[in-house]
């Protein structure tokens, strides 16, 4: 099956691309394991590709009102997720782990290694080193959910890249998923991403960029597949 790759201006437009075409590109699959083993199905994408050039604009998907449909995230849930669970190394009671904690994970020459990919950028901007790992091998084994059940970090890594354009540097990210809610994950992980390349600009003196995410394991829950069809209209 061939990965499903688009080009949206805002998270908001991607997000929507996404749903709208999901019940072309995607396939049915039982789960189990994770989140809701032997208990829903996920239409899943096999895989895909997205670039957002202006991911800083409309983070929050909207909803018509007359559709009676909740909206999936919103701007303040974003702002905290990244505060929380982006930037705050502490777990929670019952978290094993926090992107936070692998993100500022303190390194063997001191920092963390959100400082050291700062201060890559700062010294050598034009650098394919400045990359942040989310995952470790012992995820496996160690990494379990609030549910008592293995869960695994769904984000990976973040890699920053500086590409060259219009006699500025400009900083993206790319971020890969190995599993995506698309519904409410998807908006709410990218705006906090975002927040965080926002944060590493402010850092290193460089223009802000546009984002590009992957993932092979993005889909939807079946408990959403209704809604999902009554925001697109894809009704059966």
């Amino acid at each position: 099956m061939m990965p499903f790759c688009l080009a949206a201006k805002t998270i908001s437009d991607a997000w929507f691309q996404l749903m709208y075409n999901l019940f072309d590109k995607a396939y049915s699959q039982n789960i189990q394991k994770g989140s809701f083993e032997n208990e829903q199905y996920r239409l899943q994408y096999p895989g895909i590709a997205v670039y957002i050039e202006h991911p800083s604009s409309d983070m929050v998907p909207t909803i018509p009102p007359g559709l009676g449909i909740p909206a999936p995230t919103t701007m303040e849930y974003i702002e905290g997720y990244f505060a929380n669970y982006l930037m705050n190394p502490e777990p929670a009671e019952n978290e094993t782990y926090t992107y936070a904690s692998r993100i500022q994970h303190s390194m063997p020459n001191g920092g963390s290694q959100l400082e050291r990919v700062v201060e890559i950028l700062r010294e050598t901007p034009l650098t394919n080193q400045a990359v942040i790992e989310i995952a470790t091998p012992e995820d496996l084994d160690i990494c379990y959910g609030k549910d008592g059940k293995l869960d695994p970090p769904c984000l990976r890594l973040l890699d920053f890249k500086v590409i060259p354009s219009d006699n500025a540097f400009h900083l993206t990210v790319s971020a890969y998923f190995r599993s995506w809610d698309l519904w409410a994950g998807f908006p709410t992980n990218l705006g906090g991403i975002e927040l965080l390349k926002q944060y590493v600009v402010s850092e290193t003196s460089l223009k802000n960029g546009p984002m590009y995410a992957y993932s092979a394991g993005a889909h939807i829950y079946g408990y959403q597949e209704e809604i999902v069809r009554l925001r697109t209209l894809r009704l059966k």
